[in-house]
């Protein structure tokens, strides 16, 4: 009984890390429109307890059609990425019947006075289309994101939105399945001055 307690510990342990260690960086088209925005910094273990939160939210909501990411240990932000064709119709701004389900769980982390996250939301596409197409598409998606976390009750102030267009691919569009890769929603999960401060006294 021991031993098996142990693999479940090892088990345990590999899988939080394999989650915890997924990093990635803002490309330089992403810094410039929405850097600052993303960008926040505290003693190495107030940090380090925000990235630990993180781990446990990216846990909780694994195999939901979410992937998760971290903006760098240092930077604390949790970055998740959602096909848009679960959250959309197809080529339309409109929301899917699905889109409720998988926005919901998000809404207890950037809603009311226990909101611990602001919102950055972005919407990218493949390159099929014209840039004005593609750009007034990404920029209309993003609305309508906007509109659905406001009419949650979330203040507008917690969020940001942005259309990308075709400018920051996660691959080429050379197949069916590579651009459905980049046709995509992105949203940032970023530490506001509560979580700051409750991670800071170690009540996280």
């Amino acid at each position: 009984m021991r031993r098996l307690l142990i693999i479940l510990a090892v088990i345990c342990c590999t899988c939080t890390a394999g989650v915890a260690q997924t990093y990635e960086r803002l490309s330089d088209h992403e810094q410039s429109l929405f850097g600052k925005k993303v960008f926040v910094s505290g003693d190495y273990e107030t940090m380090k307890s925000i990235h630990r939160y993180w781990v446990q939210e990216s846990i909780r909501l694994k195999g939901r059609n979410y992937e998760f990411a971290h903006l760098g240990v240092n930077d604390g932000v949790l970055k998740v990425t959602i096909p848009s064709r679960v959250l959309f119709q197809q080529e339309d701004s409109v929301l899917s019947l699905q889109a409720d389900g998988l926005l919901r769980p998000f809404l207890r982390l950037v809603r009311g006075d226990d909101a611990l996250a602001t919102l950055v939301i972005t919407c990218h596409s493949d390159n099929n289309g014209s840039d004005r197409y593609l750009n007034d598409m990404t920029a209309s998606r993003a609305h309508s994101l906007s509109e659905w976390f406001a009419k949650q009750g979330t203040n507008a102030v917690a969020l940001s939105t942005y259309g990308i267009g075709k400018k920051v691919p996660r691959t080429d569009n050379s197949s069916m399945a590579a651009r459905e890769r980049n046709r995509r929603v992105t949203l940032y999960l970023v530490p506001n001055k509560k979580m700051l401060k409750l991670a800071k006294k170690g009540k996280l």
